[in-house]
C-alpha cells in the first residue's frame, strides 16, 4: 500500500478529499482544462462508481437532471470526447482510455494505473481500526497518515450533486471514526498538545460536529488550560444560537460544569457538600438503537393484550432546511435527541427512525393524551416551529 501520493511516474493522480485534481507527470489536466465544468463533472461521477456501467441516457439523467436534449447520445459523445482531450487520451488506443464504450454501457477502465486520495485514506483507518487493540502504536501510525490525507469533504465542489451525498458522507463518518480513536489512542499517553492540535483542524473541516468541540476543551482542561477551554465554550455555543437556534446540548453542559469545577476548585468540605446537594437526579428517557425499539415495542403490545394497559407510539420530526449542511442538520437531530432525553419521562423509550424522525413509545398513555403529552415535552424546544408531532397505528406499517 503507497503512503503517500507520488506526482512522478505515469500514473494519474487523482485528489478528491478537500479538492480535486488529476495530476499525470507532474501537471494538472484540471487546470489545464480548467473551463470545461461538464466535462470534469462526467469525470467525477464515472471515478465515483467506477466500479459501474451506465447507458448513455442514464448518464444524462444522473448528471444533468434539470437540461434536455434532442439527442442524449450525441451530446455525450461530444462531451466524451473533449474529456479524452483533456486527459491527453484522444489519440490513444481504445483500452488505454479511462473510459471505455462496450455493449452500449460507458464503464472504468480498471487496466488504467491512477492513485486515489480517498483509497488511501480509508486504507489507512482499516489499518488503524485492525491495529487498534494489537498494536496501539502502529494504529496510531496509520490514522495519522489518514487523517494527514482528508483535508475536506469528498469532492467539495459538487455541493448541489445528489449522486455524490452517499459517498461524501462515507468518508465523513470514517473521518469522524479516525478522530474519534485517534484522540483515544492519543489520551492513553496522555498527548493533549496533540488532541488539541487535530481538534483544531478537525473544526476548521466542519465547524458544525459537536464532538470536535467537546474533545478539545476536554484537552485544553487536561492542560490546565481552563480558561481557554471555557473561553472556547462560549464562543461555541454562542455560534450554534446564533447560527442555528440551538441551546447547549446535555454534554456541552456537563463539560461546562465540570470546566466550572476545575477552574473554581473546591476549597471546603462545606462547598463539596453544597455542590453534591446541587445535583439533580438523572432521569432520563431511554434512546435505543431501532431494531432495540422493534423489540421492545413487540414486547409492549403483548403486554397490552394481556393486561389491557395502554401505550401509544408518537412521531416527532425535524423539519429539513435547504440552508443547513449535512453536518448542520446532524447537529439538528442530535440537539432534539437531547431535548426528548431530557424531557421525556423515564418510563419512555424512543428511537431515530430514518435520518430526522423520532420515534416514541409512551406507556400508560392513550392515543388521544399522546399528542398533548409531546406538545408539552416540545413546547420549551428552541426550535419547536420546525418540528411535526404525529402518531402511528401500527410499527410495521409505519416506513423510514
Amino acid at each position: 500500500m503507497d503512503t503517500v501520493l507520488k506526482p512522478h511516474d505515469d500514473k494519474y493522480h487523482i485528489y478528491t478529499l478537500g479538492r480535486f485534481d488529476v495530476i499525470k507527470e507532474d501537471v494538472s489536466l484540471v487546470a489545464s482544462a480548467s473551463g470545461s465544468k461538464k466535462i470534469w463533472e462526467l469525470y467525477k461521477f464515472m471515478l465515483t462508481y467506477r466500479d459501474r456501467a451506465f447507458t448513455p441516457e442514464s448518464l444524462m439523467d444522473q448528471l444533468w437532471v434539470s437540461e434536455s436534449y434532442n439527442d442524449p447520445r450525441s451530446t455525450l459523445r461530444r462531451q466524451m470526447h473533449r474529456l479524452r482531450q483533456a486527459l491527453l487520451e484522444d489519440s490513444c488506443a481504445d483500452c488505454d482510455k479511462t473510459l471505455l464504450f462496450s455493449n452500449g454501457y460507458y464503464k472504468w477502465n480498471h487496466s488504467i494505473p491512477v492513485s486515489l486520495d480517498n483509497e488511501q485514506f480509508e486504507a489507512f483507518v482499516d489499518e488503524g481500526e485492525h491495529l487498534r487493540d494489537i498494536s496501539p502504536n502502529e494504529a496510531l501510525k496509520a490514522y495519522r497518515a489518514a487523517l494527514d490525507l482528508y483535508v475536506g469533504d469528498y469532492l467539495p465542489e459538487c455541493f448541489d450533486q445528489h449522486w455524490v451525498f452517499p459517498i461524501r458522507n462515507h468518508y465523513r463518518r470514517l473521518y469522524l471514526t479516525a478522530v474519534e480513536h485517534t484522540v483515544e489512542l492519543l489520551l492513553t499517553i496522555k498527548n493533549y498538545d496533540e488532541i488539541v492540535q487535530l481538534c483544531q483542524k478537525a473544526i476548521q473541516i466542519d465547524t458544525y460536529e459537536e464532538h470536535f468541540h467537546l474533545r478539545l476543551m476536554e484537552a485544553l482542561m487536561h492542560k490546565g488550560q481552563q480558561k481557554q477551554a471555557l473561553e472556547h465554550y462560549e464562543y461555541i455555543t454562542g455560534f450554534y444560537y446564533q447560527e442555528m437556534g440551538l441551546k447547549p446540548s446535555n454534554e456541552m453542559k456537563a463539560l461546562y460544569k465540570k470546566l466550572l469545577q476545575t477552574h473554581n476548585p473546591i476549597q471546603s468540605e462545606q462547598r463539596l457538600s453544597e455542590l453534591l446537594d446541587s445535583e439533580a437526579p438523572i432521569e432520563n428517557a431511554y434512546y435505543c438503537e431501532p431494531d432495540v425499539f422493534r423489540s421492545i415495542y413487540e414486547l409492549e403490545v403483548r403486554h397490552s393484550q394481556r393486561s389491557g394497559t395502554s401505550f401509544s407510539v408518537g412521531v416527532v420530526g425535524l423539519e429539513p432546511s435547504k440552508r443547513f449542511s449535512a453536518s448542520q442538520e446532524a447537529l439538528r437531530v442530535n440537539h432534539l435527541k437531547q431535548h426528548l432525553m431530557e424531557h421525556l419521562r423515564m418510563g419512555d423509550t424512543f428511537t431515530l427512525w430514518g435520518e430526522m424522525q423520532f420515534l416514541i413509545l409512551l406507556q400508560g398513555v392513550d392515543r388521544p393524551l399522546m399528542e398533548k403529552v409531546l406538545t408539552r415535552v416540545i413546547g420549551s424546544y428552541s426550535q419547536k416551529d420546525a418540528v411535526s408531532i404525529g402518531q402511528i397505528e401500527q410499527l410495521d406499517a409505519y416506513k423510514k
